[in-house]
């Protein structure tokens, strides 16, 4: 009876670990000139992401910016978002995407006729 009792514990242990570990997600990195974040939280079955885009350079920029990117659970895109303080912070609602923690996510950037891509990855 005390083996079978801890062997369930341990394997509710396990679980447990095994669904935080797909909980939250952060993946980040940056390029030249961006500076990128994509956080997916788990809410239900549904997810949350986050991005984050920073224009690193000291000017301030004003036009407006386009941007997209794909992963194992779907895509996004945007055009003409409208930039405050030379950040973008964008959020969208999902099926929880079962994102492997080794994948890196591209994301394309224009802006003012330049185009860059910033390579997030698993923190």
């Amino acid at each position: 009876m005390r083996k079978a009792f801890v062997l369930v514990f341990l394997l509710l242990l396990l679980q447990g670990c095994a669904r935080e570990d797909q909980k939250n997600l952060v993946f980040s990195g940056e390029s030249e000139h961006w500076t990128g974040k994509l956080e997916v939280y788990r809410i239900g079955d549904k997810a949350e992401e986050r991005l984050t885009l920073q224009y690193k350079p000291n000017e301030r920029l004003t036009v407006p910016i386009d941007f997209s990117y794909s992963f194992f659970g779907g895509s996004h895109s945007t055009k003409g978002y409208s930039i405050k303080n030379n950040k973008i912070v964008d959020r969208s609602f999902s099926t929880f995407p079962s994102l492997p923690k080794s994948e890196e996510i591209p994301i394309h950037v224009e802006w003012a006729g330049k185009k860059e891509d910033v390579l997030l990855k698993s923190k």
